[in-house]
């Protein structure tokens, strides 16, 4: 991995673009649909397909991104099985609580985003000695983003939907990607 790390980490820094992109799109669609009162199984069905419109096209003009995320992964496959449990579930975990802590949904959505990502930035660099700072970058600034989602729920409760709400923690989301891949580009 360290002799490509150029390569890989300008490639991730596209895949986070894309992704913050596919999330606002997402996001803003989802708005329209939700305000013209359209079924929620066609809002989900709009989310899968910008989803795959979005990163088809990065995936097609990016050959290399597929083989970056491949070396990636592979590397976290030899991970130790301690290691793997503990990514999965800073991953997985904050997801799987949205159905029992439902109103906290939009919480839980950046606690996933962002304990994921630091989860893997720093098992890839305890076992890989790969510095992937654009993750780490996209991480906290999740995290960081939870308490101003909090206040501004808090704060403007009276004023705010609760649809709102789970929007701008979307938009949340798209931001922390979306630095994220603007500094792996910039990164030398």
């Amino acid at each position: 991995m360290p002799g490509n790390v150029g390569i890989e980490s300008r490639a991730f820094g596209f895949l986070f673009i894309s992704i913050a992109l596919a999330v606002l799109t997402g996001t803003i669609i989802n708005e329209f649909l939700a305000t013209h009162h359209i079924p929620i199984y066609y809002q989900l069905l709009a989310w899968i397909l910008v989803f795959i419109f979005v990163l088809g096209i990065t995936f097609t003009k990016m050959k290399n991104l597929f083989r970056s995320i491949r070396n990636r992964m592979k590397n976290s496959i030899r991970w130790p099985l301690h290691a793997k449990i503990v990514n999965g579930i800073s991953w997985a975990g904050p997801f799987l609580a949205i159905p029992i802590f439902h109103p906290f949904a939009h919480y839980l959505i950046l606690l996933g985003i962002g304990t994921g990502n630091i989860s893997t930035y720093f098992l890839i660099k305890y076992y890989n000695n790969y510095k992937n700072k654009e993750q780490f970058i996209v991480g906290i600034l999740a995290i960081t983003m939870i308490p101003v989602l909090f206040l501004v729920d808090v704060l403007l409760a009276p004023v705010l939907v609760h649809q709102h709400v789970l929007t701008l923690s979307r938009l949340f989301v798209a931001v922390s990607y979306g630095v994220g891949g603007i500094y792996a580009l910039n990164e030398r």
